[in-house]
């Protein structure tokens, strides 16, 4: 036992309990975390309320240390989930604008060459079609991408309250169906409104459309991605591509060999040459448009899986900050308090005994270590560690 220090009177100063020493470090946690809003208003007033049920306990342990990191994880997961979406949507916003102004480019560039009838009828004419119905087809994937996440919420959101329903509908079922008394045809007649009345079948139907309107859109983008890897596919040389490209069913439309149209063009009309490095880099950006719109889709539909087991969470987090900007630094700055709680939780499962004094000196040290993944906040953290030490310290028991 650690009896350094000495008591007013004389006495050794006696040792902290687990409870005592995961308490210290709970404050210093929520108050970083109530600072930078890392917890939402619910999770904080959980978490208060389950410090005050640790003030009452006997013994302490550390599984309050824990609840926090499950809490932190899960916001984090949900603030990762709603940045990434935000991402891809202004990805797919950036490469619309960036094809918009290198195709506007070399039209522009194309008309002032003044090329023959020819070569307008042979080249500009099928290379501005393919061109124009590429961007409208980004923009439209941009759209669909969109709209698909408000369908995925609103799924979401719906799911929840039909799990609710479901629930309460079972809930209430047992309590009509568990009484064994008599019941006079009155009785039996309420319990029946009753049990009718409970909208479940609309809290159903409401979630079974938004599911089938969250499937539409998503077949919407997967067919569109179909035509994405055609119309790809017809920006790359012919002996790179498979066999079947050039149309996407029997009864699909066709598009223009563009590669070949523009490989011909440049060729035979040596005014075209000028422009050989736009027209190619053009090319390049049609081609690898699918596989970046594919990747898109599939990080897309990683990134809701948090959103859609934690709708109200996730929904909450997206209405405090939309900036993602705001979400950057609020993951950093959960994941290296998650790291500083762990650290701490390794110091409490050791039990080592610890006075005060000397327990308030580790955690010091702890937060102050060079190189530790919690540096960025180590600062901060220390002026909670003040701010906590003033709360126990003053505490009248």
């Amino acid at each position: 036992m650690d009896t350094a220090g000495q008591a007013g009177g004389g006495n050794p100063l006696p040792s902290l309990n687990t409870q005592q020493k995961e308490s210290l470090t709970m404050v210093i946690v929520l108050q970083y975390a109530e600072q930078n809003a890392l917890l939402d208003s619910e999770q904080l007033e959980d978490a208060r309320a389950s410090l005050r049920a640790l003030f009452l306990r006997a013994t302490g342990e550390e599984t309050m240390l824990r609840k926090i990191i499950d809490m932190l994880r899960i916001n984090h997961s949900l603030n990762k989930s709603f940045g990434e979406i935000s991402q891809i949507l202004d990805g797919v916003d950036k490469a619309r604008a960036t094809l918009t102004s290198k195709i506007r480019a070399i039209e522009k560039s194309i008309e002032q060459l003044s090329l023959p009838v020819e070569a307008n009828n042979s080249f500009a004419s099928p290379f501005y079609d393919f061109s124009d119905e590429f961007l409208r087809n980004v923009s439209k994937f941009e759209h669909l991408i969109s709209e698909y996440r408000e369908a995925k919420e609103n799924e979401a959101r719906l799911a929840h309250d039909y799990r609710l329903a479901h629930e309460a509908r079972e809930r209430l079922k047992h309590r009509f169906d568990g009484k064994n008394i008599e019941e006079n045809e009155h009785e039996k007649e309420v319990k029946d409104k009753v049990y009718k009345s409970f909208n479940y079948g609309k809290i159903e139907s409401d979630y079974q459309y938004a599911k089938r309107s969250a499937d539409h859109v998503g077949r919407e983008i997967k067919e569109l991605l179909a035509v994405f890897k055609v119309m790809c596919h017809m920006a790359m040389k012919p002996d790179m591509r498979s066999p079947d490209t050039g149309k996407i069913g029997a009864n699909s439309k066709t598009y223009p060999d563009v590669y070949s149209i523009s490989s011909s063009a440049l060729k035979k009309y040596e005014e075209l040459r000028t422009l050989a490095s736009a027209i190619q880099e053009l090319l390049r950006l049609y081609h690898h448009s699918f596989g970046m719109f594919v990747l898109d889709l599939n990080k897309f539909n990683k990134a809701i899986i948090p959103m859609i087991e934690n709708i109200e969470d996730y929904t909450h987090a997206k209405e405090m900050d939309e900036d993602v900007r705001h979400k950057q630094d609020k993951l950093e700055k959960i994941k290296a308090l998650v790291a500083f709680i762990e650290a701490v939780a390794l110091i409490l499962k050791k039990g080592k005994d610890y006075t005060y004094p000397k327990f308030s000196s580790l955690i010091a040290a702890t937060i102050d270590q060079v190189g530790a993944s919690w540096e960025a906040i180590a600062e901060e953290l220390l002026r909670m560690k003040v701010i906590a030490e003033a709360e126990l310290s003053t505490r009248i028991s």
